[in-house]
């Protein structure tokens, strides 16, 4: 291959590669990261806020300005984990999990889950769809949210216990910044 191929190759890459600017913020435990994405003449923003990382598992919501927002869309709060090759995580695919907030408040799903084409054990859980704006009410309400993993013949497990310390305030410059509400009515 010659330098003019070469440098024609490189150049059709750096087009198909979407340009991204990134902001970030912190508000107590949880984080904030918005991405601005464009590719040819489309322009997305993405509004992620999350908790937890650096080895422990996560709970993130995500939206974008292209999504419908409040009152007929709100973002859907979800734990994922995963675990070292070899090794399975505490949640399995098809699992139930309790998001059980200061011991008052709680809401069930299934977790989804399996292993990456790089060997690592995954797996996410969400509320149940109608179940996501009374989730949110209690994640701005609550100290912490408890996940626990759900088992047909012995007591649930805790597996992660996420602060809910900044989380209105998180909730809010995600919302905003991706143009929707920051209000969820009761």
């Amino acid at each position: 291959m010659n330098f003019r191929h070469l440098m024609g190759a490189v150049g059709l890459t750096v087009l198909a590669v979407p340009a991204a600017a990134d902001h970030y913020w912190e508000y107590g435990d949880w984080r904030v990261n918005i991405t601005d994405e464009t590719a040819g003449q489309n322009v997305r923003r993405y509004c992620r806020a999350s908790t937890g990382g650096d080895g422990m598992p996560t709970l993130w919501l995500e939206f974008s300005d292209g999504d419908a927002g409040p009152p007929h869309g709100y973002p859907t709060p979800t734990y994922s984990t995963s675990a070292p090759r070899g090794y399975r995580t505490q949640v399995g695919n098809a699992q139930g999990v309790a998001f059980v907030f200061d011991q008052q408040g709680t809401f069930f799903g299934v977790a989804e889950g399996g292993i990456d084409e790089e060997g690592i054990a995954w797996a996410a859980a969400s509320p149940r769809w109608q179940d996501v704006k009374n989730m949110l009410l209690w994640m701005k309400a609550a100290s912490q949210m408890e996940v626990r993993a759900l088992d047909a013949y012995r007591a649930s497990n805790q597996v992660y216990v996420a602060s809910m310390n900044g989380f209105t305030a998180a909730y809010g410059k995600m919302m905003d910044s991706c143009g929707h509400s920051i209000e969820i009515p009761r």
